[in-house]
C-alpha cells in the first residue's frame, strides 16, 4: 500500500504537521532520502513520499487522513 494526496488538496499544510516521520514536502519541495535531495514529485500540491512513509505503524490512525479537512489523502494499492 502506498499514501498520495490527490487534486483536492487545498495545499493548507495540516498533513505535513502531523506527520510523524515527516514524509510530506509542500508542492515544488525537494524530498529527502539517506542524504540525498530528490526531485519533488508534485510541484502543485502537498505530496507524501512513499518510502518514507509508513503509514503511522503502532499508531491507532493515519495521522494526514484524519486531520486533512479536504479528504484529500488517500490509501492506494
Amino acid at each position: 500500500m502506498a499514501m498520495v494526496i490527490i487534486e483536492d488538496c487545498i495545499n493548507c499544510g495540516a498533513c505535513a504537521v502531523e506527520c510523524p516521520t515527516e514524509a510530506i514536502y509542500e508542492p515544488g519541495e525537494s524530498w529527502k532520502e539517506n542524504g540525498r535531495s530528490l526531485a519533488p514529485l508534485s510541484n502543485e500540491h502537498f505530496y507524501i513520499a512513499t518510502d518514507i512513509c509508513d503509514e503511522c505503524s503502532g499508531l491507532k490512525q493515519i495521522k494526514c487522513i484524519v486531520i486533512c479537512p479536504m479528504d484529500a489523502i488517500e490509501k492506494i494499492k
